[in-house]
């Protein structure tokens, strides 16, 4: 597959429902859980066109997606890591040990997938 045949994001044909979604809102949902159909149909938009358009290279909707969920990950590993640094809570420490396997384990995974991957 060559770059000619991959459909990619064009921000002068995006569609109109696109502005209706606050981003900050929308990473938050991606954060807590929500699949992108569940988001799609949160804010009333068809899940087939929505998940069109998450699907396109350089898609605003898969990176804001992506960084809410990041964001969120990020913030509880943070809070995971200042209550394990200063012994406040066995379990926190635990759950850190658990967060940083599971973060390991999907970089590793990204790494021998899309590594090399130049898009």
């Amino acid at each position: 597959m060559n770059s000619e045949s991959v459909i990619k994001w064009d921000d002068n044909s995006r569609p109109k429902w696109f502005s209706r979604i606050p981003i900050d809102e929308y990473e938050k949902l991606a954060g807590i859980g929500y699949t992108p159909q569940q988001i799609a149909m949160y804010y009333d938009v068809n899940v087939n066109d929505f998940m069109f358009y998450f699907s396109l290279l350089n898609s605003p909707l898969k990176y804001h997606y992506d960084r809410g969920q990041l964001i969120q990950t990020a913030r509880e590993g943070i809070s995971m890591a200042d209550a394990a640094a200063i012994g406040e809570n066995v379990t926190q420490a635990q759950r850190l040990d658990k967060l940083r396997n599971a973060i390991e384990f999907k970089n590793n995974v990204s790494k021998v997938f899309f590594d090399d991957l130049d898009v």
